[in-house]
Parts: structure tokens; C-alpha cells; sequence
């Protein structure tokens, strides 16, 4: 008889900002087991609170074979609750956690859990179909030795099989199970903003991104027809009215970007859409040819205006590539929306500021100032310990709204004036206006972000709104200020 699995979508702890997006990893495990024809379900704890008890009535009630629980670092030690609570429920059960944190950290995730017993390491598809197959076949037929990709205990020691090769053929892969989630709980503006990704691997080599080593340095992309079947299915079976392509970087392959732009037109889906990518990837051709497509915003990883940052982060970008991109992605007449990492170590209160000056000549559509955290298996944390700089040890933290480490050159309470004083400017009651006018679907997104911390910064306003409409607290609040539930709470 085939297993069946629950897999599960951690809840966000309480002091954090409570960000909701379709868990595509979660979405293409279930469509892989659905596939070989295996039950599956899937809790999703951060569009539905449960309670501990609530969360084991659910588990007790689906008696699965197999919980698997994904996480990144700041979700971690809600994960591992999750675990705590679903081995209560149900015993018999083989429990399984993947996700970032714990591929670097399985041994120690198996030493701080009793209650997990699998650890799937890397891209998991192939490998929770052998885990499922070992399951159903009670472990008689097949070792978990032979599994590759998993760290597991057995007889109070903790092995690990040889590191799963990623897979090449990422064409061959079903659309992700969306049927699983109520998308509109994911709207935006009304808007059913649909995520999709089109490739795996990124050649970069950022010392702050696990991204190489989690889908590896190789880029492997979809073909462009596979592409545009999935635009079109998300927008007939879900009624996208949006795309989000979460790809590390949309545009490493050129010659694949243009063919996808052309399969979009061929087919006329014109959707608005944004995609990520390098500053590197771009040609005045390629972003009049996005714009075409009816792409509306491109977010680059700008992480600093300063070329001593740069080239310790290991970007492989410069200041003047920077600024070229964002104007050429303007002329072409895409919003721009940049990423920084601030409070770098070793960054001192001067490179922050040649990066608030590069913000302001360069005038991006939108930042996120993200403060750098030291995930664990990334260089940033090797380079801090190595450092000696004093490190938060708490999981929760793992958040770029917060600082982890002490940066002697440049304090908290400097990094936070500074931040503060340029949102402050940036998110003007002007920034607002210009924005809510131009009444497409990202800029009202950044209109939003604009109120939100308008109001929210502001006492007398957040009072008004919550007295007069009822306002809740935003999810989140872009650009580095944000509200968890236990700040909403307070508040």
C-alpha cells in the first residue's frame, strides 16, 4: 500500500514579519508524490493558525505515513515544534525536514530533535519518492543507506548518504501542485500575483546566498515552450492576473529570455510580470524586449554603492554596472526595485553613505535594505566567526529586518538613524501620490508600502486609521520595516 504524506508549511515565530507567499518547493514536492500516485496533503501554518492541540487533531486525524516539514533559518525553530507536535500525534509516522538550514545543519537539526528522523538535503524531489517508496514498503525492500541526499539516525548515531546530484531535466517536472493552497489568500490589490519558476543554479558566487549550493552553480533552464504552457495554465486554472519568476537570475541565458519573451507574444500572453535578475544579464535589447512582453518591474541585487563592498561580497559587479542597468531598465519603461545589504562587516558609517548617495543618483522605483545575515554554510558566516564578532544565537533572528552580529565600525544605533532617515525621505507623501496615479499593478504595490509606512511610523495616523477603518497591521511593510504579531499586538 502507497504511503501517504502530509507535508507542512512552518508557521513564522511571533516577533516576526508575518510575509505570506506560495510555498512553490512545498507545491512541487506534493506534485511529484501526486504524480507516482501518492496521497498528499498539505498544512499550510502560516495562511491558517493552529493551536498545538489543533495542529495534532490535524495530523491524528490524516494518520499520514510521512511528515515532511520544510524550513528556512528563521523558521526553524517553529519547524521543529512542528515535529515535537506531529510525532505526539502520530507515532508510526516518519518524519522528514529539508530546506536550506537544515542541509547545512543536519547533523546538528538530528542532534537537537528527537523527534525528526530524516534530514533531505538539497533539492528534494527525487529523494522524497525513494522516501516515499521506502515507506510503503515498511523499509523491507530497499536500506535508507541507498537513499542518496539524507542524514538519518539509527541506533543513536547520525549517517549521511552521498550528496544527490541535481537534477538536469527540470522540464521534466510536473506544474506545481496549486490545488493544494486557496490562492486568493495570496491576492494582491484583487490581483492573483502567480509565482513561477523557470530555471535552477546560479553561477554567482555571493558570499551572503546559499543559492550554488542549494540548486548548485550549473544554471539549468526550462525550455521556453515548457515556460509559456505554465503562464498559460496558471492563468486558465488559477486566474493569474500577475507573474512573479522567481528565478535567482530570469536573464543569465539571453538568447533563453529573448525565446521566452518571443513564446509569450506568439501565444499573446501579455499579463504584467517582474523577474530578478544580475545587472551583468541586461542589454538595452533584452529590457526593450521584456518590456514588450508587458514585463512592468525588474528587481536587480544591487547590495552596495560601494566598490570595496562589492568586492568583498564577491558580487562580480560594479558600481558603474549598477547605475547603467537601473537607467537602461528605465528608458526601456520598467520600474526598477533594487536589494542592498547593509551593516556588512566591516562596512563603515562612509561606504553606507556612498550607498544612500548611489539610491538617491540613481533613483531606483523601489529598495529593499536588507541588514546581512550570516546563514549558516555561507561565507558571511565563516568571514564573522572568523572575525570574532559577537553572534546572535537565536534562530528567530535570522531575519534581514534585524541585526545578528556586532559590527564595530559601524552601530547598530548609526545603521538604524541612517535607514530610518532615508525611508523617511523616500517614502514621501510625493513618492505616494506619483505612484497610487500610475494605477498599475506594482506601482500600487509600492503605494502601499509608501502608506504603510506613512502610517505606520506615525502615531497619530496609525490611531486614526485603526479608529476609523479598522486598518489591520500590513503583513509587511516593504523596505525593511516591518510588523510581526507580536508588534501588531502591542501596537
Amino acid at each position: 500500500m502507497k504511503a501517504r504524506v502530509v507535508l507542512v508549511n512552518p508557521p513564522y515565530p511571533p516577533e516576526v514579519s508575518q510575509s505570506i507567499f506560495l510555498p512553490l518547493g512545498i507545491g512541487y514536492l506534493a506534485a511529484v508524490l501526486e504524480k507516482e500516485g501518492y496521497t498528499v496533503d498539505v498544512v499550510d501554518c502560516q495562511t491558517k493558525k493552529y493551536t498545538p492541540q489543533g495542529l495534532e487533531e490535524k495530523f491524528r486525524s490524516l494518520n499520514p505515513d510521512i511528515i515532511g516539514v520544510t524550513s528556512a533559518t528563521v523558521t526553524y525553530l517553529p519547524a521543529l515544534e512542528v515535529l515535537r507536535v506531529a510525532k505526539a500525534a502520530v507515532p508510526k509516522a516518519l518524519t522528514l525536514m529539508g530546506g536550506p538550514h537544515v542541509s547545512v545543519l543536519d547533523q546538528q537539526a538530528l542532534a537537537e530533535s528527537p523527534d525528526l528522523d530524516i534530514v533531505v538535503r538539497g533539492e528534494g524531489e527525487q529523494t522524497i519518492l525513494e522516501l516515499a517508496r521506502f515507506a510503503s514498503e515498511k523499509g523491507l525492500l530497499r536500506g535508507l543507506s541507498t537513499i542518496e541526499g539524507i542524514t538519518y539516525r539509527r541506533d543513536n548515531q547520525t549517517f549521511s548518504t552521498p550528496d544527490r546530484r541535481f537534477m538536469q531535466d527540470i522540464d521534466s517536472l510536473p506544474y506545481p501542485a496549486h490545488h493544494h493552497f486557496d490562492t486568493n489568500l495570496y491576492k494582491l490589490f484583487g490581483v492573483n500575483y502567480m509565482p513561477i519558476i523557470t530555471s535552477r543554479g546560479c553561477p554567482s558566487a555571493c558570499t551572503f546566498c546559499l543559492a550554488s549550493k542549494m540548486c548548485g552553480q550549473g544554471f539549468r533552464g526550462r525550455s521556453p515552450k515548457r515556460v509559456v504552457d505554465e503562464l498559460e495554465w496558471l492563468r486558465d486554472e488559477f486566474g493569474a492576473g500577475a507573474y512573479a519568476f522567481y528565478d535567482d537570475t530570469f536573464t543569465f541565458d539571453l538568447n533563453r529570455a529573448f525565446a521566452i519573451c518571443d513564446e509569450m507574444q506568439k501565444r499573446r500572453v501579455d499579463l504584467p510580470w517582474d523577474c530578478r535578475t544580475r545587472v551583468d544579464r541586461v542589454s538595452r535589447e533584452l529590457l526593450a524586449k521584456l518590456k514588450a512582453t508587458n514585463c512592468q518591474l525588474i528587481h536587480f541585487g544591487v547590495e552596495s554603492g560601494s566598490p570595496e563592498m562589492l568586492k568583498l561580497m564577491r558580487k562580480g559587479t560594479t558600481v558603474e554596472l549598477n547605475a547603467q542597468a537601473i537607467n537602461w531598465a528605465k528608458e526601456a519603461g520598467i520600474s526598477v526595485a533594487v536589494s542592498l545589504v547593509i551593516g556588512y562587516p566591516t562596512e563603515t558609517p562612509q561606504m553606507l553613505e556612498q550607498t544612500i548617495d548611489f539610491l538617491y543618483k540613481t533613483k531606483p522605483d523601489y529598495v529593499y535594505m536588507c541588514e546581512a545575515v550570516p546563514y549558516p554554510g555561507t561565507e558571511l558566516a565563516y568571514f564573522i566567526k572568523e572575525l570574532g564578532l559577537e553572534v546572535d544565537a537565536n534562530w528567530n533572528q535570522y531575519r534581514e529586518e534585524t541585526q545578528i552580529f556586532k559590527n564595530t565600525l559601524l552601530p547598530l544605533e548609526r545603521l538604524e538613524e541612517v535607514k530610518k532617515a532615508f525611508f523617511d525621505d523616500y517614502f514621501s507623501y510625493g513618492y505616494f501620490l506619483r505612484k497610487k496615479m500610475k494605477r498599475d499593478f506594482y506601482s500600487q504595490i509600492m503605494a502601499r508600502a509608501a502608506l504603510n509606512h506613512l502610517v505606520w511610523n506615525n502615531k497619530v495616523l496609525r490611531w486614526g486609521f485603526r479608529k476609523l477603518s479598522k486598518l489591520r497591521a500590513p503583513k509587511k511593510s516593504m523596505g525593511g520595516y516591518s510588523s510581526s504579531a507580536q508588534e501588531q499586538a502591542q501596537s
